[in-house]
């Protein structure tokens, strides 16, 4: 058997047409927000609290449960400054993208944080969702313009488990 020719160049700019499946667990999410409401679903077997939610509990591997809506608030558990322009961006930078632990839930959701500067962001940030107009909604993590705070963080980061301290240069 004789293998074809490496690939060597491509033009640009590339193409890629996919579609994303969400699935019967995520799609639960996705509809949700179509009502400005964030659903989450329980795992029965370990308890784990998942929004959005897999189809099948990625501890356990067991069917998660029935949905059930969260309150909508979190905090901030990690989060990036964004500075740099890029081809296709919405905002101008600077701006903060976050993962946010929802209040019930156990794994995060990654959003924009706005209404806050970039520098006053910290781990444990308490935040609340802010939603497009009616007319705006759709079955997509857009149907949330982003998240803005909503009071200082509640605990010692330090106390915090998946808080790490940021590298500075006395550090590197």
């Amino acid at each position: 058997m004789t293998l074809p020719e490496p690939v060597e160049t491509t033009s640009s700019p590339l193409y890629m047409n996919y579609t994303y499946v969400a699935g019967t667990g995520r799609s639960v999410f996705l509809r949700g927000l179509n009502e400005r409401r964030l659903l989450a679903r329980h795992c029965p077997g370990c308890s784990l609290v998942y929004a959005p939610a897999p189809e099948f509990c990625s501890r356990c591997l067991r069917p998660v449960g029935p949905p059930f809506e969260l309150p909508g608030t979190g905090e901030v558990s990690t989060f990036c400054v964004v500075n740099f322009p890029f081809p296709g961006q919405v905002y101008e930078p600077p701006y903060v993208v976050a993962h946010i632990m929802l209040d019930g839930a156990h794994n995060r959701l990654m959003h924009l944080v706005r209404e806050v500067a970039p520098e006053e962001v910290t781990i444990g940030l308490r935040v609340e969702p802010v939603w497009v107009d009616d007319d705006e909604l759709d079955t997509s993590t857009t149907s949330i313009r982003y998240f803005r705070p909503i009071g200082r963080p509640t605990r010692d980061v330090a106390a915090v488990p998946y808080a790490q301290t940021p590298i500075g240069p006395a550090d590197a």
